[in-house]
């Protein structure tokens, strides 16, 4: 069941014997790939390090705190991105670019964070929605001067509202690039693709934190 607004998430609960334990994005995202191929069993994977266990809080403790009374265990949507035909997973969130300073760029999120950055202020880990931000595909892309004033609002979430970002809350959005773009997942570059489909998983993976 995705997270409801203000209604605590998540329960009071360790993570199994056993269990995985991942301190980065790259160390999560290979997790959960593997899970979601069948070459791992489905169990709760324990965050120690990365953005989710920043938008979590960055508790203290490592991976001794997982096997506590304090670690919490709750679930998390899962971005399936169709590249090109070839299927991949994310925990953060997507980014189809070629450069920050001219052409399109878009970034289907389903946490705020990533990296220094709040792409998406208002995304929940487990809200059930993709959200997308673009500038470039449906509406005229920023300028440079904008784009250094965007990049600049990052960190703090202060980008957007903007009349040339185009903001959506949806379950799957798919788009054919005029020309390849760099495919990013969790901020680790993974290829280029010129389709791209983009689908949020409710409910797909849990972690424990």
């Amino acid at each position: 069941m995705t997270v409801r607004r203000n209604q605590p998430w998540g329960t009071a609960a360790m993570l199994p014997e056993g269990a995985p334990v991942a301190s980065s994005n790259a160390e999560l995202r290979r997790l959960i790939t593997c899970q979601r191929t069948g070459d791992l069993p489905a169990t709760p994977i324990g965050v120690v390090g990365g953005d989710l266990w920043r938008v979590v809080g960055a508790p203290a403790g490592g991976a001794d705190r997982l096997r506590s009374e304090h670690a919490r265990t709750a679930p998390i949507d899962l971005v399936e991105a169709i590249a090109d035909g070839e299927p991949h997973w994310a925990c953060i969130g997507a980014v189809a670019r070629n450069s920050w300073w001219r052409g399109p760029v878009v970034a289907a999120m389903s946490a705020e964070m990533l990296g220094p950055w709040r792409l998406a202020p208002a995304a929940h880990p487990n809200d059930g929605r993709l959200h997308i931000l673009s500038t470039g595909l449906d509406q005229p892309a920023l300028g440079v001067t904008q784009r250094v004033l965007a990049r600049q609002r990052l960190q703090s979430g202060a980008h957007v509202p903007h009349p040339a970002i185009a903001v959506r809350r949806v379950e799957r959005w798919e788009h054919r690039f005029d020309r390849p773009l760099t495919l990013w997942l969790d901020g680790e570059q993974v290829g280029r693709c010129r389709e791209l489909t983009l689908a949020i998983q409710p409910d797909a993976a849990v972690i424990v934190f």
